[in-house]
């Protein structure tokens, strides 16, 4: 029974002209991770004290570059398969001046791995090409690193320390990804397209030597790339 299903699947995809393609995108996210920002305000209230003056904040897990990668089996309107997209952000507390310079900085990588249903709502030609609107909905996991670096080094004083990466290490969670977008399509094979919407994160924890903290990446996403479909 098994067989015959499979053979009708297979049979049905190209009697209606099934195609693949394959698309990247870069874009800008923004990210929520209020844990991690309220543990960078809190270190630098506590260490403010023995740090030189004008020891500052100058950066607090801000909006970044990302990237995505997706593969999909399209089929007329509708388009199935896989997506994955990379994020960083991170919080720097640092100092500099002729003397030396001290630097903290936690840095958050993530790998979001998952699934993607893409349907195209609006088709029209403009001349040789054609524009469409799509709306996409994308489940996945997010795997999240976090890094701990820290430096002081003061040449003229002869002090040289570094602080050891005492931080842990990758935890998953999971995420929510509608959007909305158009594509312009320019040939048969190759189109451009722009997207956007909003990343809905849920779980990864993050631990330290004695607390859990939010990895949270959700927030607003804006992407542009290009496809490229197999006929």
């Amino acid at each position: 029974m098994k067989r015959y299903l499979l053979v009708l699947l297979v049979t049905t995809s190209f009697s209606v002209k099934a195609q693949f393609s394959i698309s990247y995108s870069a874009g800008y996210g923004t990210y929520a991770m209020k844990d991690l920002k309220t543990l960078m305000r809190t270190a630098y209230e506590q260490m403010s004290p023995a740090l030189p003056p004008g020891t500052r904040i100058t950066d607090n897990f801000p909006g970044y570059l990302t990237h995505t990668l997706d593969g999909t089996y399209v089929l007329k309107r509708h388009e199935m398969g896989l997506k994955a997209s990379y994020l960083t952000t991170g919080g720097i507390i640092a100092y500099s001046d002729y003397s030396g310079k001290y630097e903290e900085k936690i840095i958050v990588s993530g790998y979001r791995i998952g699934l993607l249903y893409r349907f195209n709502t609006f088709i029209s030609d403009i001349g040789n090409s054609s524009l469409s609107l799509f709306a996409e909905f994308s489940p996945a996991a997010t795997f999240s690193q976090l890094k701990y670096e820290a430096s002081l080094d003061f040449p003229e004083s002869g002090t040289h320390e570094e602080a050891p990466d005492n931080l842990s290490t990758n935890e998953t969670g999971w995420s929510l990804q509608p959007l909305l977008g158009c594509r312009l399509s320019v040939t048969r094979h190759v189109s451009f397209f722009i997207s956007t919407g909003y990343d809905f994160q849920f779980g990864t924890r993050l631990s330290t030597t004695n607390d859990y903290y939010r990895a949270d990446w959700s927030g607003f996403r804006l992407n542009g790339g290009l496809t490229w479909l197999f006929l």
